[in-house]
């Protein structure tokens, strides 16, 4: 019984885990080809904001569970990498949400709860 239990939990896990980030110009093409949304996370080592979201929000299975099904990711580290289609931003962590053919859709500035995460990826979806 235990196996059983602990088989169950490391499934739901499973399902529910991280964000697979991608590279910007394949989660592009996928996006076009299925029709989804790039959720491009401009971040920075050392960021505490973007830890939270990272380890809090982005744990969350009600967001995972919204995100999966609509979305792709993409981090990218504003010091080390390159920000590819004038993605601008002020601060990190910085949220673009982008269309198949790179158009901006939306943003999101800083760091927001799960429940507020939840809602942007609903009202980007309506864009």
């Amino acid at each position: 019984m235990k196996k059983i239990v602990l088989l169950l939990t490391l499934l739901t896990s499973s399902v529910f885990g991280e964000i697979s980030w991608m590279k910007y110009k394949d989660a592009i093409a996928q996006a076009k080809a299925e029709k989804k949304i790039v959720m491009v996370m401009l971040s920075r080592e050392g960021c505490q904001t973007c830890e939270y979201m990272k380890d809090i929000v982005f744990e969350n299975e009600k967001v995972m569970a919204a995100f999966e099904k609509n979305f792709l990711g993409v981090y990218i580290d504003i010091h080390d990498d390159y920000i590819p289609n004038d993605l601008r931003y002020m601060g990190t962590p910085t949220f673009h949400f982008l269309n198949g053919f790179e158009r901006k859709l939306d943003r999101i500035d800083g760091g927001v709860n799960s429940l507020e995460f939840i809602e942007k990826l609903k009202e980007v979806q309506t864009k």
